[in-house]
């Protein structure tokens, strides 16, 4: 048996929307009903049709996107997206990787962006709602990838 040792070219340890581990209620799907598409690892509510499909940001959060497999590049280095209409996989316990824009330290409060679903660490200021429950698991500087762990659904608002 062999074992490669090398690569061709560089591998990251992960990628925004990648599982890092699920939990016991792991995952649900909606159509994607936001015209723009929803980026992975990006913070989602529902939408019109409250079962059935899924839009970014709001303030009935649903989970977080995990990443398509499907998917594995952007042929002009756009962000890499479930399109309107498809079905997206939204995490809502368990942990996943994505970006910590100010950066983050383990412990560190889960928010994000009402409008935009962009997840970021601290306290929620306007604008934003914190995560009541997930934290994030591991350390980042600004603009790395973390590891968030969710393990509620429960959401404050910014003031």
């Amino acid at each position: 048996m062999s074992v490669q040792t090398s690569y061709s070219r560089n591998i990251s340890r992960a990628y925004a929307g990648m599982i890092y581990a699920l939990g016991t209620s792991d995952k649900i799907s909606r159509s994607v009903e936001t015209a723009a598409g929803v980026p992975f690892a990006t913070a989602v509510s529902r939408g019109t049709d409250k079962e059935r499909q899924a839009v970014i940001g709001g303030s009935d959060f649903l989970g977080i996107t995990y990443r398509d497999l499907g998917r594995e590049g952007a042929a002009n280095g756009s962000t890499i997206k479930y399109s309107v209409k498809e079905t997206a996989g939204i995490m809502r316990e368990g942990y996943i990787w994505a970006v910590c824009p100010t950066g983050c330290n383990p412990g560190d409060s889960v928010n994000y962006v009402i409008a935009t679903g962009v997840i970021d660490a601290g306290a929620a200021v306007a604008g934003e709602m914190q995560l009541d429950g997930a934290q994030w698991d591991t350390v980042a500087a600004a603009g790395e990838l973390a590891v968030i762990r969710l393990g509620s659904i429960n959401t404050t608002a910014g003031s």
